[in-house]
Parts: structure tokens; C-alpha cells; sequence
């Protein structure tokens, strides 16, 4: 079950619903909620936390997609397919899942964008599910999408908003995810503010700092 929730973390987001949020962790300064959705059997996933470093160091470490099986939670393999620009890239990833349940996979088209109203960055994470063909014996994620809303909290400090909506498709009962929901998304970002470091100093050109 536990594993199941690495799902919430690659990515997806569609309108944050306005009120019915629920909190379901706050430790470490990371909060999670859950926010039901009227269109879909699970709930969207938010997660507010604070990171130290610039707004190029933590494009840098998005855009490592190499790199990601050091800090995103159960994910078992990951590879480039297209990389497309500087801030875009197209990927696919495979997550663990538990005994009695197949993997899921992802493909995802990443982008990274500075937001000139915020001083800040957005970072799109959205499937193509159909990009390259499923694997034999894993469920290929129909639908997911997440967003991050970067923004300047201070010297050397970012304010994180990341929200995703998910299908994982499959037989999944939806009880048993929104139940663990919250574990993905803490154990990711609490292991991205120990990654971030090997970034220090790393500059992207799309970025001011």
C-alpha cells in the first residue's frame, strides 16, 4: 500500500478545489492535504513546503532526470526520451508497487518556465501516456498532472506549492490510496532538500538566479 503513493509524485493538476481540503501530515515543514474532486474517484494531492536554494539550483535538479531515483519515492527506473530544450524534456519512469499489484509507469513531458508575476518559476509535469508503447506486466498511468508554484520566501529560500491529480489506472481501489496519500509526496520533498545541495551554484539560462 505504502508504495503505491510514489504515484502522487511525478506529477498532475487540474482547478485546486476552494474548500474541503483536509490536512493529513505536517512534520518536518512539510504540510500535505487531500481536496476531493467531483470528477474523479481520488483527490487531489497539495503539498506546501519551503526548500534552501536559488530558483536555478532547484531547476537544475528537476531537470536532472537522472538523478531523480536519489530523491523521488520508489521510483525503480528512469530515462530520457526526448530532450527537448533546455527546460523541456520528455521522460518515462516506473514506480514500485506493492505485492499483489503490478508497477505503474509514466511517461511525462516536464517543463520548467519562469513566472514574471511571482518572480518565481511553474513547473509542469503532464502524461502522454500513449508516447512510446506499455510494457509487458506494468500498468501504464493514463492521466496525471502536476504542477509546482515556485516562489522567492527570502535569502536563498523557496516557498513550494505542489499540487497532482492522478488516475493510476488499473484495479487500484481508490480508499487505499487517498488513505496513504501523504507519504509519497513527505518522503519525496523531505529527500529533494537533501539532493538540492549537489546543485549548489548551478546556473540555467532561462533563469535570472
Amino acid at each position: 500500500m505504502r508504495t503505491l503513493l510514489i504515484l502522487f509524485l511525478l506529477m498532475p493538476l487540474r482547478a485546486l478545489p476552494q474548500s474541503g481540503c483536509q490536512l493529513e501530515l505536517d512534520k518536518d515543514s512539510i504540510s500535505v492535504y487531500t481536496c476531493p474532486r467531483p470528477d474523479s474517484r481520488y483527490k487531489t494531492i497539495k503539498s506546501v513546503f519551503q526548500v534552501k536554494g536559488t530558483l536555478s539550483e532547484l531547476a537544475a535538479a528537476v531537470l536532472d532526470i537522472n538523478g531523480y531515483k536519489a530523491w523521488q519515492y520508489k521510483t525503480s527506473s528512469v530515462r530520457v526520451l526526448n530532450r527537448i530544450s533546455d527546460r523541456e524534456v520528455v521522460y518515462h519512469t516506473e514506480v514500485e508497487a506493492p505485492v499483489l499489484t503490478s508497477n505503474r509507469d509514466f511517461v511525462i513531458r516536464l517543463t520548467v518556465d519562469p513566472d514574471p508575476m511571482t518572480k518565481g518559476m511553474i513547473i509542469e509535469a503532464v502524461s502522454i501516456p500513449d508516447y512510446i508503447p506499455a510494457k509487458e506486466n506494468v500498468i501504464r498511468v493514463p492521466y496525471s498532472r502536476a504542477r509546482w508554484s515556485v516562489t522567492p520566501a527570502g535569502p536563498g529560500r523557496l516557498a513550494v506549492q505542489y499540487v497532482i491529480d492522478i488516475d493510476l489506472g488499473g484495479a487500484v481501489p481508490p480508499w487505499i490510496v487517498n488513505l496513504f496519500a501523504a507519504k509519497a509526496p513527505y518522503e519525496t520533498f523531505k529527500s529533494l532538500r537533501d539532493v538540492i545541495g549537489n546543485y549548489r551554484g548551478q546556473r540555467v539560462s532561462f533563469l535570472g538566479n
